[in-house]
């Protein structure tokens, strides 16, 4: 028989391209759309000595009780409509949710999902996009997926290309000649103690293995880039710690704001065929929300 001749019982199989992915929080779940997707879960094996007094072998003992957090990442657009400005309003307040992804034979469930960082791609020849990385308590395997459908902003999907609508360092316009922006939040999360004697004791298997449950937020970073065209710059090769900035891209209507009223950078020079100038910056301010100086404006 050809090795490529097709079965009917042959397995079927699970591509990545396929899968739906959903974001539930609190009783509401929201159709993500993805270009990438990458989630997996470990666990922690220990090893210790088994010798004895009739068996000097040096091969060890194994135990395995504790698994490590989960990790996770994709990629979605920031749209006109508003159905995915709830990953946009999680990276901001790092609430936790549960994310599902649906192959239409399996169900993965990661639970108790945070945002550790997150990407906003602004570049005006393509749509602007979120990219995501995080991490989980637990990945398994579930039924299906609960809550009920959010259909706002469902019906029509609209790409926005954020042209840069205003862009200015300590109230100066710096937009003209702009090679690349970039603007990224971290959130510094470290997951409490989770493994106990009678963790240990308990864990059997791998469902009965001992998972982390709750974390605390370290340090938050705003912090980003402008990469501009060499041109009569003022600021080349300075610094400062306390300079507004203001970012908006978008249509004009829909998109992102970044308005900041202490933010520290550096200029730097960069050689090439043709000279350029980057700011390096982080924000210095201290709002007592993100989302007062970060918002996402859809229709």
């Amino acid at each position: 028989m050809s090795p490529f001749f097709y079965r009917e019982d042959m397995a079927n199989y699970t591509f990545k391209k396929e899968a739906e992915v959903y974001l539930v929080y609190s009783t509401s779940k929201y159709r993500i759309d993805i270009s990438d997707i990458s989630f997996s879960q470990s666990f922690k094996e220990k090893s210790f000595p088994v010798k004895t007094l009739h068996n000097q072998s040096g091969f060890e003992g194994s135990s395995i009780n504790e698994a490590n957090p989960a990790e996770f990442s994709f990629n979605t657009p920031l749209l006109k409509e508003e159905r995915h400005k709830v990953v946009f309003d999680r990276l901001l307040d790092h609430k936790t949710f549960d994310l599902y992804v649906s192959s239409g034979q399996d169900v993965f469930k990661l639970q108790t999902c945070v945002i550790q960082d997150g990407q906003f791609e602004i570049n005006k020849s393509r749509p602007l996009r979120l990219s995501i990385d995080g991490e989980a308590s637990k990945l398994s395997k579930v039924s299906s997926v609960p809550g009920t459908l959010s259909t706002a902003g469902t019906s029509t999907t609209t790409y926005i290309l954020p042209k840069i609508q205003i862009l200015t360092l300590g109230g100066t316009d710096i937009s003209d000649s702009v090679t690349a922006l970039t603007l990224e939040i971290q959130n510094n999360i470290n997951w409490n103690k989770y493994n106990t004697l009678q963790g240990a004791v308990e864990a059997t298997n791998a469902a009965t293995s001992m998972f982390p449950s709750s974390f605390t937020i370290g340090t938050r970073v705003v912090a980003g880039s402008i990469t501009k065209y060499l041109e009569n710059s003022t600021d080349l090769l300075t610094w400062n710690t306390g300079t507004a900035l203001r970012l908006k891209a978008g249509n004009g209507t829909q998109g992102i704001d970044f308005n900041s009223s202490a933010c520290s950078f550096t200029n730097r020079f960069q050689e090439g065929d043709v000279f350029l100038e980057e700011y390096s910056w982080r924000m210095t301010q201290r709002p007592t929300a993100l989302s007062s100086v970060l918002t996402y404006t859809t229709a």
